[in-house]
């Protein structure tokens, strides 16, 4: 982990049974950066995103933000540190502009 680099995951695995649902799983997030993580129907993006907001507990693997170790933390204690999981909403808020309801 270097200074420049907020989120850094590195060799996460989780496995359901015998379905290995994240198998390896390394990235790295600059900071002040928005990133995507895409992929098809059961490919474990959101349990990745379980595994690295304390959702889900990794089977082994590393999750550090900003130079400290996630894995094994619960998600509000992970959240008071500033990385926090939202939710999908399929629907739009007709209060908000359609912008407002994009980000």
């Amino acid at each position: 982990m270097t200074a420049t680099n907020a989120l850094v995951v590195s060799d996460l695995h989780i496995s359901f049974g015998g379905v290995k649902a994240v198998d390896g799983c390394s990235f790295v997030v600059p900071p002040q950066s928005a990133v995507g993580l895409i992929g098809p129907n059961g490919a474990g993006k959101s349990t990745a995103i379980d595994l690295i907001s304390g959702f889900k507990s990794a089977d082994s693997g590393s999750v550090r933000f900003r130079d400290r170790e996630l894995v094994g933390m619960k998600p509000h204690a992970i959240s008071r540190l500033g990385l926090i999981r939202t939710f999908q909403s399929p629907r739009e808020w007709a209060s908000l502009t359609v912008l407002d309801n994009v980000l």
